[in-house]
């Protein structure tokens, strides 16, 4: 009987009509991480799924659940050793992955996190620059962890630190959660200094409004008696 092949590396990439840029995404994982497991979670109307599929990738269909169950989706199905999440607009450089990738591989931090921030990143604007600085300046306070880029969504950790956060959001909150699990839990956060690229295709994100559930969450999540 044949061994199941290990798999070392699992990417979750979340989509939403994303066909202009996945398939340039995908290339550069590709180039930079031939044996990784990719997972598309895909909720697009649009040849996104077909074009994730051309390129290898295992690719679960689901509804419009949120952003944050997409990659839960995708995490509950991955086989890797090691667990990552990106975004699949073309934001985010493949070869940044890698390298936060090396750093939880190597066992020198539990969650690697990508840090775009020095000053304004050429894809953001002035607008959602500074609604990024208030949200980091108020986790900060909150959880008393400096964490100088809590959205980015780029994020790697080991299966042993996931099976240990009790992540469950379904929404833009998710990826703060990995952080507010992690420093429950007294897990080792670096952050890594990454590119950001403008975006290919129409930004999904309402900024406002998912701005307030991100502040919203975090409060929830550090005055117990707000919790479910």
């Amino acid at each position: 009987m044949q061994l199941e092949e290990q798999i070392e590396v699992s990417i979750v990439i979340p989509t939403l009509n994303e066909e202009q840029s996945i398939g340039l995404v995908l290339e550069g994982i590709r180039k930079q991480l031939p044996k990784a497991e990719v997972i598309v979670v895909d909720s697009s109307d649009d040849k996104t799924a077909e074009i994730s599929s051309s390129f290898g990738a295992i690719v679960i269909k689901q509804d419009k659940r949120g952003y944050g169950a997409a990659i839960r989706a995708g995490l509950n199905r991955a086989r890797g050793r090691i667990l990552a999440f990106m975004d699949g607009d073309g934001t985010y450089d493949p070869s940044d992955l890698k390298r936060l990738i090396d750093i939880v591989g190597r066992g020198d931090a539990d969650v690697a996190t990508g840090l775009r921030f020095s000053s304004k990143p050429v894809g953001m604007s002035t607008a959602r620059y500074i609604g990024n600085l208030i949200v980091n300046t108020v986790f900060s306070l909150l959880f008393l962890k400096r964490i100088r880029d809590t959205q980015t969504g780029m994020k790697v950790f080991s299966r042993g630190t996931y099976l240990k956060m009790r992540l469950k959001e379904n929404g833009m909150p998710f990826s703060t959660e990995v952080l507010t699990e992690a420093c429950r839990k007294s897990l080792r956060i670096t952050e890594v200094r990454i590119g950001y690229h403008n975006r290919i295709g129409i930004s999904k994100l309402n900024m406002f409004k998912d701005g307030v559930k991100i502040l919203l969450f975090m409060i929830r999540e550090r005055l117990p008696a707000l919790r479910d």
